[in-house]
Parts: C-alpha cells; sequence; structure tokens
C-alpha cells in the first residue's frame, strides 16, 4: 500500500512560509539558494513556504542559521525580530 501524504496547513505552517518568503526577499536569494545555504531540499522549502508540512526542529534550525536568526525569530508571529537595527 502506498504511503499517503496529507496536505496539512495551520496558522502556524502559515505564519512559517510567509516568514521564510519575507526573509528570502529581504536577503534577496532563491528558494534554491537557500536550499544550498541550509542543506533542506528546494521542494520542501516551497512546499513550506506555501503553508504546508511539518518540518522538524532540524530543519527548522537550518533554515534559521541559514537567515542568521533563531528558530523562535523564524517562527514569531510578528516580524519585528530582524527589523530592530
Amino acid at each position: 500500500m502506498p504511503t499517503i501524504y496529507l496536505k496539512r496547513t495551520s496558522p502556524l505552517m502559515t505564519k512559517l512560509g510567509a516568514n521564510i518568503a519575507r526573509e528570502l526577499k529581504k536577503l534577496g536569494i532563491t528558494q534554491g539558494e537557500l536550499s544550498e545555504r541550509s542543506g533542506v531540499a528546494a521542494s520542501h522549502i516551497s512546499y513550506m513556504v506555501r503553508g504546508h508540512g511539518n518540518p522538524t526542529l532540524a530543519t527548522l534550525e537550518s533554515l534559521a542559521d541559514a537567515f542568521g536568526l533563531s528558530a523562535v525569530e523564524l517562527l514569531a508571529a510578528d516580524s519585528t525580530s530582524r527589523d530592530k537595527s
């Protein structure tokens, strides 16, 4: 029997996707470049940007490190974490 992947989304995943997209724009890099920097597959990044999936803590940490953020900042409900400077 094949594995079935559910396309789940939640408010937290939607926010994470928006935060990733915002950080990509701030740095002026593509999802492919983020993939190279973080070691996370570009297809997985794309899926998260669309508000889907269930990334592991290791994935969140890898993405956050690539952006120069903490995982908490990447998940933050507001966008002030990096705009303070």
